[in-house]
């Protein structure tokens, strides 16, 4: 398949539907058939990872449209160098590398800009909530946009290295072994990272909150 024929296959923007993460035997047949060229293989995986990539971008960039395009470029680049993945049962943190790549290549001394907070990002925030806000009552336990927003810029104005990890973490739900291996840092780090970006988040929130 040509990387033309790629291209046009993968440009569903906000088509491709969240499926459910392949067992490790249906992976490693996955990547095997699509590193032996067939297609349908490689269009399979990225059914099953399109949605969390260009999740990840989002929170990285702050923008739909940026990532959507980085996703574009991450799954083009992937399907160039497939054949060099030795390790197929790593196939999404290599993906994940791909795209912390290019956000670093296309953002390099410049911060990402938050756009306003979408429907489909509600869920994801409401999801950082017990991260964020730990002693909130019941009935104040469901964030307002502009608490949303607040968290979301949070998130944005963090180092690099800091919003890497605490994205992978909080929002990705990737295991602290795996983000090391993307990150290519020891799981210390990671940790003490993660740790960090909490704090700052945290303090952003209570900021807010008046507390």
């Amino acid at each position: 398949m040509s990387t033309e024929s790629t291209d046009k296959k993968l440009k569903t923007k906000g088509g491709a539907s969240l499926s459910a993460p392949p067992s490790v035997d249906h992976l490693a047949e996955l990547v095997s058939k699509a590193q032996r060229g067939e297609a349908d293989a490689f269009q399979s995986l990225y059914k099953i990872y399109c949605k969390k990539i260009s999740n990840y971008l989002f929170r990285m960039t702050g923008s739909r449209e940026e990532s959507e395009d980085l996703a574009q470029d991450t799954f083009i680049q992937a399907y160039k160098k497939l054949s060099s993945l030795r390790e197929p049962l790593k196939f999404q943190s290599w993906l994940f590398r791909i795209a912390q790549n290019n956000v670093f290549q296309k953002y390099r001394g410049r911060q990402p800009v938050i756009e306003s907070i979408d429907e489909e990002a509600m869920t994801e925030w409401s999801e950082l909530q017990q991260l964020t806000t730990p002693q909130m009552e019941p009935e104040a336990e469901v964030l307002s946009v502009e608490l949303e927003a607040v968290i979301a810029g949070a998130i944005t104005q963090l180092p690099e290295k800091y919003r890497t990890v605490f994205v992978l973490s909080a929002i990705q739900k990737i295991s602290y072994q795996e983000i090391s291996e993307i990150v290519n840092r020891s799981v210390a780090s990671v940790k003490s990272d993660i740790h960090r970006a909490r704090i700052v988040v945290r303090d952003k929130v209570k900021e807010y909150l008046g507390d």
